[in-house]
Formats: structure tokens, sequence, C-alpha cells
């Protein structure tokens, strides 16, 4: 099997097939199409078996489809515009379209770099990590460009809340 078999967007089949990925692990040929057919997942395999993609190909899949939104400011770019009208800059929190909690900032880190890889030859698609050991002015600047996907550890994620 296929990934063009398993009903990806032609970005993400040539993203995966970039990163090296000749053909789906097994869990992948059982949890994509479930994912893509939007069913629930429950995914227990061993370390390396192809987990990640499992869950965030059918995901990436569903921003590949959707049609382009119109293209607005980002929160930085309001601030900036309000800042030169002389205006007071307000703070707009980010408003993710994903959100992916891990228990440990190295999965975070993980899932993050995997997603970039798979998102390669998508439009306007930015994930970012927000996890302890990371200084907050650093995330505040990562949050304030409003990313599409959010992975974070589950204190931080509350820190930031």
């Amino acid at each position: 099997m296929s990934f063009e078999a398993l009903g990806l967007h032609t970005s993400i089949v040539k993203a995966v097939s970039v990163a090296g990925y000749e053909k789906p692990t097994p869990v992948q040929e059982q949890a994509v199409p479930a994912g893509i057919a939007g069913r629930d997942l429950l995914v227990s395999s061993q370390t390396g078996s192809g987990k990640t993609a499992a869950f965030m190909l059918p995901a990436l899949n569903k921003f590949a489809n959707q049609e382009a939104a119109p293209i607005g400011r980002t929160p930085a770019q309001e601030a900036q515009a309000a800042k030169a009208r002389g205006e007071r800059v307000r703070f707009k929190p980010a408003q993710p379209k994903m959100l992916v909690l891990t228990p440990t900032r190295e999965l975070a880190l993980q899932v993050t770099s995997a997603t970039e890889q798979y998102t390669a030859f998508m439009r306007r698609i930015r994930a970012v990590s927000i996890l302890g050991g990371m200084p907050y002015p650093k995330q505040m600047q990562l949050l304030s460009k409003n990313p599409e996907i959010l992975v974070a550890t589950p204190g931080r994620l509350i820190d930031h809340m």
C-alpha cells in the first residue's frame, strides 16, 4: 500500500516521500484512513512504529483539503498597525486550530519536528511547541504569530492559559 492509496492530499504524499517514507507502516495503514474518515483513534504500538504520522497525517489532510481562508493580519501585524496609528496595543491570544498535548518536552519537540516535515509543501501551516525549559518571552513570541498547530506539555499550556 502507498500513502496515496490512504487518501492523503498530494502535498502530504510529496512531503512524506521527501522525508524518506517509502510506504505506510501497519499502524499507519489502519489509523490514517480511520482518521481521515473522522473516527476517534486510540493507538497503542511500539516506539518507532509510526504513531506520530498515524495521527498527524489525517489532521494535516483536513488542513490541506480546506479552502484557502482569506489572508488576514497576524496578531503581531495588528499590533504594529495599532502602534502606528497611535493606539494602545492590546494583547490578542493565539487561536490555534489544532492542539496536540504530549506528556514530555522531548515528545513535543519530536511531534513539532515531524509536523514541520509533513507540512513542507503546504502553505500557511505553522506548528510551534510550548513546553517547560523554554523561556517565556520566546514562547510569547511564537504564540504572537498565531500558529495553526500548537504542540504543548500540559503544565506549560496551563501556565499560558
